[in-house]
């Protein structure tokens, strides 16, 4: 009899191998390997006689260390004596032909925690798979399966989320109880007090330290004698890797040191919004002082409590508190990151405390008082939306010159003097045409040069109009027009150099003519101005339409742009009260009171905007 067996209660304590050999093949069809370990692999299996499918765990090449084999068939007895749900179910042992040991467990279906955790990588507390609360859920019954075997005198000692499987039924198991042993047997661990080598990260270390670095006691890291308070350990790490996403300690030998130094783990030092009842549950399971730690059993119904909604108030205030105390500490700084602390200190001390008024008041503080300046990654933003609407408008205004192009090609049907006037004006009315459909098609940054490029092609074009007409005739008309275009535009260029770029689309043409370059095309006779085209003869009649024309189309072209920017402006500002009426319904009502009131509904500017639904 193996010495770890002398204090196995009942049949834990019968003989340590079956007395005789049978062959596994004669009663199971032995399939695929579905997991392997330090001691042997699991393989599928089908039991020929019941005609259903279970699972053969087989000790290869191992009899002549009688040692391992006793440990095999101990994990069997032990994993069978356990007649608890979550504790998979053994159906038979032995040894087959060869000498090699085996036994016959339950199927399962399923996916290891550990596989989850990874699947999840993150503490998404509302994965659309694995939400937190369903993890709680399952850890509750892994618990009580837990406490269940303490209260049989087994302590697992290697609890972690490789060995535990999450069924695709609802159920939870516990697996690989093959360092389990009895609370009253010393000899269990007697080969244990030091650590010999690195280790493969989450792997069992068999030989040096009987468990897991990163999930095992300090106790048990030291090599003393352990209790269940050992289980609870590796439950709490268990828990804080559901609450963070992320190992409470190091992976691998390095762990050995962590858990050696480290007086508690606390979810909430390394992510935010952690239930303080978890988070102090969690720090009292993995607490260096096993007085502090829970049973299992005790561990279960903290967290069955914290799902059935029952909340520590007094601990909820006092942390609240902690977080007003930093919001108001972040607000003596004016940079933008001291800002977005403090309101997301001032939020965890809401959501914790509903009814503090100084969170009230601070909260409504921070979001109803803006910023003294607006944070870079509210203006690139703001830019990019900016950018976004322009891309759109850019589309229309292609549609003018468009226009002006055809315009240009019917005055080859009047009388020309000059023709290269004409010919410019065209190639840059479809040079500007080309800029804009350039630019159109993507998302361009404010700063572009495309822009000013469309700027300088605009007022060539300009210019171009003057030679054709004179500087007074037709042109004054559009560039008044462009002018407030331009600049209704929000690219990040100074207005100065839209306004200068205008003014020169008038000014070049006259210094042409007065230093002689050009023939003049305007005089000052008494009582009359005369105009005359550079590059035209335009009968009375002609000159009639053209203005005519020119005058329909910028009043249509200016009707449209003033009206778009109107209709802009208003949505915008409707969506910041918006906004803003949605946000003060989130404070309470002593904070709203103090806000000015608004606006009647028939005070609004407009009868038919009192009602106006907002631009999705």
């Amino acid at each position: 009899m193996h010495e770890d067996d002398a204090t196995l209660p009942g049949s834990l304590a019968a003989t340590t191998e079956p007395t005789s050999a049978v062959e596994v093949d004669s009663r199971y069809e032995l399939g695929p390997v579905i997991g392997r370990g330090g001691m042997g692999e699991v393989r599928l299996a089908r039991d020929l006689r019941i005609d259903r499918e279970v699972a053969v765990k087989l000790m290869r090449h191992a009899a002549s260390d009688r040692e391992h084999v006793a440990r095999f068939f101990r994990e069997a007895r032990v994993q069978g004596a356990l007649e608890h749900p979550a504790v998979v179910p053994v159906h038979d042992l032995g040894i087959d032909r060869e000498g090699n040991p085996y036994f016959v467990m339950k199927r399962l279906a399923g996916t290891t925690l550990a596989d989850v955790l990874a699947e999840r990588s993150s503490s998404d507390a509302h994965h659309p798979k694995w939400p937190r609360r369903l993890l709680l859920t399952r850890l509750v019954d892994v618990s009580l399966a837990i406490e269940f075997a303490h209260t049989r005198g087994v302590v697992h000692r290697d609890l972690k989320p490789a060995n535990i499987m999450l069924g695709d039924f609802g159920e939870a198991y516990v697996l690989d109880w093959g360092l389990a042993r009895i609370v009253s047997d010393s000899a269990s661990i007697a080969m244990v007090n030091r650590v010999s080598g690195d280790h493969e990260a989450g792997h069992t270390a068999v030989g040096t330290l009987l468990g897991t670095p990163g999930y095992m006691a300090p106790e048990q890291a030291r090599g003393e004698d352990i209790d269940a308070r050992a289980d609870v350990f590796g439950l709490g790490c268990v828990l804080y890797e559901i609450l963070t996403g992320i190992p409470a300690l190091p992976r691998g030998i390095a762990a050995i040191t962590a858990t050696l130094e480290s007086v508690e783990q606390r979810p909430s030092k390394r992510i935010g919004d952690i239930p303080p009842e978890l988070d102090d549950l969690c720090a009292r399971a993995t607490a260096h002082d096993r007085a502090r730690r829970p049973t299992a059993r005790q561990l279960a119904e903290a967290i069955q409590a914290y799902l059935d909604g029952d909340r520590d108030v007094e601990r909820r205030r006092e942390l609240a508190l902690t977080h007003v105390v930093k919001a108001q500490q972040a607000l003596l700084s004016i940079d933008d990151e001291a800002r977005a602390t403090a309101m997301r200190e001032a939020g965890r001390a809401f959501a914790l405390d509903p009814t503090s008024t100084t969170a009230h008041d601070l909260l409504a503080r921070l979001v109803l008082t803006p910023p003294a300046t607006i944070p870079a990654e509210a203006l690139a933003a703001a830019d990019h939306e900016r950018a976004s609407g322009l891309q759109h408008a850019l589309r229309f205004a292609m549609l003018p010159y468009v226009g002006i192009f055809l315009g240009v090609v019917l005055l080859l049907s009047l009388p020309v003097r000059h023709a290269w006037p004409i010919v410019s004006a065209m190639v840059l009315a479809a040079a500007t045409v080309a800029a804009l459909w350039a630019v159109s098609r993507r998302v361009v940054s404010l700063r572009s040069r495309w822009y000013l490029l469309i700027v300088v092609l605009n007022t060539l074009l300009l210019v171009s109009g003057s030679f054709i007409f004179g500087p007074l005739l037709i042109v004054p008309i559009f560039l008044v027009g462009t002018l407030a275009g331009f600049l209704a535009v929000p690219v990040r260029f100074h207005p100065a150099l839209i306004v200068t770029s205008q003014v020169l689309a008038i000014a070049v043409p006259i210094v042409s003519e007065l230093v002689g370059l050009t023939a003049s095309t305007f005089s000052f006779e008494p009582g009359q101005i005369v105009l005359t085209p550079y590059a035209l003869d335009l009968p009375p009649s002609a000159t009639a339409g053209v203005l005519v024309l020119a005058m329909v189309s910028q009043f249509t072209n200016t009707t449209i742009v003033a009206l778009n920017q109107r209709n802009s402006q208003q949505d915008a500002l409707d969506r910041v009260y918006a906004q803003k009426w949605h946000v003060e319904q989130l404070l309470p009502q002593t904070s709203r009171s103090q806000l000015p009131a608004p606006l009647e509904p028939g005070a609004c500017r407009d009868p038919a905007l009192s009602s106006r639904t907002l631009t999705p």
